[in-house]
């Protein structure tokens, strides 16, 4: 019998297999991870330091913004800016406003970091010059800002249970003193680039809605306690000069450049009442409001206690020269409303009214 024989030592061998296939993924794994903290770290501090620039360029425009307690977060996705409290003290005519609330949240995302979310909690309060206090409270108020190119391209606010509360100045609400309250159910309120003209314009949308707006003042102007929807088209023109604030620098501005306010629509329903409006304003050379407003209005048999009587509404209605509006029912046109050279104009008569005061 033959013994078996054993395999030649010449004999080629298998090749030895390589695990390297196997780690291949978790390396670029890690590596991605790497990067990505790395890119987000290094965006982190350029977002620390584009805030603490704005806030120094704000200074110098008499801005005194104040974020306390600021942190930034969000790592791995997105960024989150915190403050405990933020407050503005801006330098206006006759004195300096200051505005204050509680704590704000900002949220962006490293890859669209001109789309910027915000949440604020309040209340939010302002000490005007002239010492009025203006204190607002909300359930919930959120706003989002996109922006092409450095400016500005739409803001977007929702509010949800706005309540407005004003103080007369030298009043205190603790002993009693002069307040008016607003509120309502909700405010939303839009600004965006308009479309339709060349961007030299500087033309900006504005569109506004209040629902179920309480308000006692409202109320007794036009004798009926139901509360209010307000909506709100407007078109403004050069608003580039005023991306920094209402300030007397940039509205005097913006007055130089022929700047104008369009009112293309303006509706109040309140109860059976309604109210709707065009007109268009501007700056005359005095720094007073001037411009003209076109109402039209149904069901208002008071105003501010005067009853009007139904053939006087016919009256008003045919001195205003204008048809009336289409598919408006019940709506009648009334005589124009001129603001000019500081006095207030109802069609031909002059309203016996304090002339109005320069803004700035």
């Amino acid at each position: 019998m033959t013994a078996p024989t054993s395999p030649s030592s010449t004999e080629p061998r298998a090749p030895r297999r390589t695990r390297w296939g196997l780690y291949l993924p978790l390396v670029a794994l890690a590596a991605i991870v790497a990067g990505w903290s790395a890119f987000w770290y290094v965006a982190r501090n350029l977002v620390e330091n584009g805030i603490s620039r704005a806030i120094a360029d704000a200074a110098q425009r008499g801005d005194a913004w104040t974020c306390r307690d600021r942190t930034i977060g969000g790592f791995p996705f997105r960024f989150e800016i915190r403050c405990s409290d933020l407050t503005l003290a801006r330098s206006a005519t006759g004195g300096v406003v200051r505005l204050s609330t509680g704590p704000v949240l900002v949220v962006g995302q490293p890859h669209t970091p001109a789309h910027l979310i915000m949440q604020a909690d309040g209340p939010l309060r302002a000490d005007l010059a002239d010492g009025r206090r203006i204190e607002v409270r909300w359930d919930l108020a959120e706003a989002s800002r996109s922006a092409r190119n450095g400016e500005l391209e739409r803001f977007s606010l929702d509010v949800r249970k706005p309540v407005v509360s004003i103080t007369a100045a030298g009043a205190s609400p603790a002993a009693g003193g002069s307040v008016s309250t607003i509120s309502a159910a909700a405010l939303e309120a839009h600004l965006r680039r308009n479309p339709a003209l060349p961007a030299a314009d500087g033309a900006r949308d504005l569109f506004l809605r209040i629902g179920q707006m309480a308000s006692g003042d409202l109320d007794g102007l036009l004798g009926d306690a139901n509360p209010a929807d307000v909506e709100l088209q407007a078109m403004l023109n050069r608003s580039e000069l005023l991306a920094n604030g209402l300030t007397p620098a940039t509205l005097e501005a913006w007055r130089v450049a022929g700047g104008r306010l369009e009112m293309t629509r303006f509706a109040l329903r309140k109860g059976i009442k309604r109210i709707e409006a065009k007109g268009e304003f501007a700056l005359d050379e005095e720094r007073r409001v001037a411009g003209r407003i076109e109402p039209s209005v149904a069901n208002i048999d008071q105003f501010a206690g005067i009853r009007l009587r139904g053939q006087a509404m016919d009256l008003a209605s045919a001195l205003s020269g204008r048809p009336r509006p289409e598919g408006a029912d019940g709506l009648k046109p009334l005589p124009a409303i001129d603001l000019r050279g500081g006095r207030v104009g109802f069609g031909p008569v002059r309203l016996p009214l304090p002339p109005l005061a320069p803004l700035y």
